[in-house]
């Protein structure tokens, strides 16, 4: 067995364990949290995976005692808004003082009252996250597949057309059948038996 299987199932012990051991025996659970934590930092996990797994890592585990974090049992979860001061250049080269809100999720451990500080990332919107590299040649292939794409897309409206006029006139003509009085009683008081019911 490498010393990469052996950390991986040393792991998966403390992490199991610590799970298991949660209710029952917390302090115990806190300290398999603890040991594992120490375990991961000590074969720099912490720089070797990306962010978004570190960050799960720090929302699971207290970094300081270890305690299981499960909000509303071990830890409380608030949402806040910090205001960082950033230096903002004016038109005459003066400095002044502006600030820039950001989102973070604040977990504060029960057991010792540790904050947990996690930024809430905002996603880009698509149209932004496409690349702009070789745009220019792209334009060249959009102009040509708008040529083709003008033909579809113009017999697939007159379709659509067409399907929205059937449907238009089926709803008439039951509109009209409805309205028009039944065969059976064209003579008559004009009464029928929904006419008593009510």
């Amino acid at each position: 067995m490498t010393t990469a299987d052996s950390l991986e199932s040393r792991l998966k012990f403390l992490k199991e364990a610590s799970y298991l051991l949660a209710i029952p025996s917390p302090a115990t659970a806190a300290f398999f949290g603890a040991e594992r934590d120490r375990l991961l930092i000590s074969h720099d996990a912490d720089l070797e995976s990306s962010r978004k797994a570190w960050d799960a890592l720090c929302r699971e585990v207290c970094g300081a005692c270890g305690n299981l974090m499960v909000p509303g049992l071990s830890c409380d979860v608030t949402r806040e808004t910090r205001k960082e001061k950033l230096p903002e250049r004016r038109k005459k080269d003066t400095l002044k003082q502006s600030t820039r809100s950001d989102k973070v999720m604040v977990y504060s451990c029960s057991r010792c009252n540790r904050n947990t500080v996690q930024p809430l990332y905002t996603m880009m919107p698509n149209h932004l996250r496409k690349t702009t590299h070789g745009s220019a040649v792209q334009s060249i292939d959009s102009t040509a597949k708008k040529d083709d794409s003008g033909k579809v897309s113009k017999s697939a409206n007159a379709n659509s057309k067409q399907r929205a006029k059937s449907r238009k006139g089926g709803l008439q003509a039951m509109l009209a059948k409805s309205k028009a009085p039944p065969l059976g009683q064209v003579g008559g008081l004009g009464l029928d038996l929904m006419d008593f019911m009510k």
